[in-house]
């Protein structure tokens, strides 16, 4: 199935397939654990869940003011029943919405716990 993967790596914003194997998901984004986040009512971003914890060189980008994501993504649809399926947006839609971060852009990761009240 057709998905669209972003690299900031090389700021490149391309297509590319999936076969429908989740495990290919982590090779497809280079992680060892994944995260969604719903972008539209259809497509869904897939990122690195650790990808503000990597030591060295990292890469970041920013879809549509959504946030600062770490890593590459990778963009794909979901059906009624929760299934992928190829994402309903076209590269011409996605490529003005990335916005990559110059280099030597770092963020720190940040979590805040507060009571139940």
């Amino acid at each position: 199935m057709r998905i669209i993967l972003v690299n900031p790596f090389d700021e490149t914003v391309k297509e590319a397939v999936y076969g429908g194997d989740y495990r290919e998901i982590y090779d497809l984004i280079e992680c060892r654990t994944f995260t969604v986040l719903s972008i539209d009512e259809n497509n869904d971003l897939y990122l690195d869940d650790e990808g503000l914890l990597i030591e060295g060189e990292q890469k970041y980008f920013d879809y549509k003011g959504l946030g600062i994501f770490a890593g590459k993504g990778l963009i794909m649809a979901h059906d009624n029943e929760g299934e992928s399926i190829a994402t309903t947006l076209d590269l011409t839609q996605v490529i003005p919405l990335i916005k990559f971060m110059p280099e030597g852009y770092k963020q720190e990761p940040y979590m805040e716990f507060r009571a139940w009240q």
